[in-house]
């Protein structure tokens, strides 16, 4: 199993369903007004992102050695910052070494769309606890930073096929986070914490397996391939 046949089944099914797909509000990369960071045009819209996640969680519990679970609301964080998230499962491989994934659903609240509109589909991906949390689409909802349903799709998309493709790396220290696949990371820093290209060199390091010293007080997980290649 290749995570490529994963994506070309989930873009089947989605093929069948009849739901949102617009293109961007910019084609040629032109900078948004000041009026789009504060309107949502058609909040109702992003649902996609919900149900981009049903799914890949039909996909991937159709494969033999995935488990899936449902999960009751909870929080996303331990501050509550993030609040809490309505809906949740956790997809996990059998594989000795791998990552769990957890796909958490929230409806969030809209200022700047039209009357009565429903709330705003967020999606978050996360592994092994929705505290070690990896992305949020859409991360912000108005018209500005609208780039198009096929942007977003793929983004999600990515983020899991790099948890599924494997090695996939994380790490988590105060005010900094770093992630890490073979094709690119990212980190993310208040302040504190290393260098991107020092935080990188320490993931793939500790994808190769081999024992690295990390900052005091880092989280860190490792996951490898949830597949056999073939």
């Amino acid at each position: 199993m290749r995570v490529e046949e994963l994506q070309a089944q989930v873009d089947a099914r989605w093929a069948m369903l009849d739901l949102p797909s617009w293109p961007s509000p910019r084609p040629f990369m032109d900078a948004p007004g000041e009026e789009e960071y504060s309107r949502v045009t058609d909040p109702a819209r992003y649902r996609i992102v919900h149900e981009r996640a049903r799914v890949w969680t039909q996909v991937l519990g159709a494969v033999p050695g995935v488990q899936v679970e449902r999960l009751p609301p909870g929080p996303l964080d331990t501050d509550g910052h993030l609040g809490d998230f309505d809906r949740g499962v956790r997809i996990s491989s059998e594989r000795e070494g791998t990552l769990p994934l957890l796909l958490l659903e929230r409806d969030a609240q809209v200022t700047g769309g039209p009357d009565h509109s429903p709330g705003l589909a967020v999606l978050h991906l996360a592994i092994v606890e929705p505290t070690v949390s990896l992305e949020l689409h859409p991360d912000c909802g108005c018209d500005a930073c609208d780039t198009g349903s096929q942007d977003l799709l793929r983004a999600i998309d990515e983020a899991l096929m790099a948890v599924v493709g494997g090695p996939f790396v994380t790490l988590r220290g105060r005010g900094w986070q770093a992630d890490w696949h073979p094709g690119g990371g990212s980190s993310r820093s208040t302040g504190r914490g290393l260098d991107h290209d020092t935080l990188m060199d320490l993931c793939r390091r500790l994808a190769a397996g081999e024992d690295v010293r990390l900052p005091r007080g880092t989280r860190s997980f490792v996951g490898q391939s949830w597949f056999v290649s073939t």
